[in-house]
């Protein structure tokens, strides 16, 4: 499923933040560097439901056929880390 997108290139998005900010309260806003996208911008709530959803498939992977053992150096915060080596 997803969901509708509005870009905006890093320049416009600096120039015009409320507004976007205030965009992404109904749609996602990506950010784009060099004609890339590089960030993106989400409603509050839709951020938090997100991290649910992951925590709650998380639980039902490790209660169904998750074996803990093959992820037990896995923390979440490393799937999210911002710091990957960039190529």
């Amino acid at each position: 499923m997803r969901f509708k997108t509005d870009f905006y290139s890093l320049a416009d998005a600096k120039a015009k933040f409320s507004e976007v900010v205030e965009i992404s309260e109904n749609l996602d806003v990506v950010i784009t560097k060099n004609g890339k996208p590089a960030a993106v911008i989400i409603n509050y709530d839709k951020y938090n439901k997100i991290l649910d959803f992951i925590d709650k498939v998380w639980d039902l992977y490790l209660l169904d056929v998750g074996d803990p053992s093959v992820f037990k150096d896995l923390k979440l915060e490393d799937i999210f880390d911002n710091n990957e080596k960039k190529e």
